[in-house]
């Protein structure tokens, strides 16, 4: 399959550099994976501009239209992602796990005693509800969202990959494509919403690895973990707790109501 043109992607500051050794490192690990062939970006050029920026050329369809609902497409790119390269761990071993603990380590360092305790205890409960669930931690595309996806057919074509990461949750992108997009356009993120895609997560977790258990309670865990997970990586990067911030505002309600919508 060829793609019809490429992309130049140019750092502004440093943490975009970063962003961009990422994707670039991701994109050339996926380059390898033959059954994502033609539905990931390749690495056509990369370097550092005379100002010092990092700049990234990949190659890319031009926009089609994208739709808002998780489709069979969405589920079945997933589950080929997530078998790309996934390790079936405990909880307390999974690099998700790790970064958690860290993260709430330096939030430490700038978040009000109060807030620092809602944090501290949903953490809790997600350790508490997975103490002894093992299961697959997969390869994340860290923003799957309709504004990275493209649709060819079908099969998609996902771009931006700078957020990726190993050892994630395998309901993360599922939950995130969810939610992202109503939590960003100001619409109602509530319980009942949670819920739903809580349900559709649990769906796609059955069909894409049935060989594990996916309990009601363990949906709800990892629910919260992509909860918190998402609030401490965009606090993190502000170092503080912003809850104007749409999504972080947005779930830091649910992180408070979680008695009312996790399953015991």
């Amino acid at each position: 399959m060829n793609l019809s043109f490429g992309l130049v992607k140019t750092a502004a500051d440093e943490a975009a550099d970063a962003l961009l050794v990422r994707e670039s490192r991701w994109l050339r690990e996926l380059e390898r994976v033959d059954t994502l062939e033609g539905q990931v970006p390749r690495v056509l050029e990369e370097g550092t501009s005379p100002n010092g920026r990092r700049y990234l050329v990949i190659s890319m369809w031009p926009a089609r239209g994208e739709t808002r609902a998780f489709t069979a497409d969405h589920a079945r790119f997933l589950a080929t992602l997530g078998r790309a390269r996934f390790r079936s761990l405990d909880f307390d071993a999974c690099g998700t796990c790790q970064w958690m603990q860290e993260s709430l380590a330096q939030a430490n360092e700038f978040v009000p005693r109060r807030s620092m305790r809602l944090l501290e205890d949903a953490y809790h409960d997600c350790e508490t509800a997975l103490l002894y669930w093992t299961g697959p931690f997969v390869l994340s595309q860290g923003d799957f969202a309709p504004w990275n996806i493209r649709n060819l057919g079908s099969q998609l074509f996902v771009t931006d990959w700078g957020q990726a990461r190993a050892d994630a949750s395998p309901l993360d992108d599922v939950l995130h494509y969810l939610m992202i997009q109503r939590a960003l356009t100001f619409r109602p993120v509530s319980v009942p919403v949670l819920r739903q895609a809580m349900s559709r997560a649990a769906d796609f977790a059955v069909q894409a690895y049935p060989e594990w258990t996916w309990r009601a309670p363990v949906i709800g865990a990892l629910t919260l973990v992509y909860l918190l997970g998402v609030v401490l990586h965009r606090s993190l990067a502000r170092r503080r707790i912003e809850r104007t911030d749409r999504v972080v505002g947005a779930y830091w309600k649910l992180l408070e109501k979680r008695s009312t919508w996790m399953p015991k």
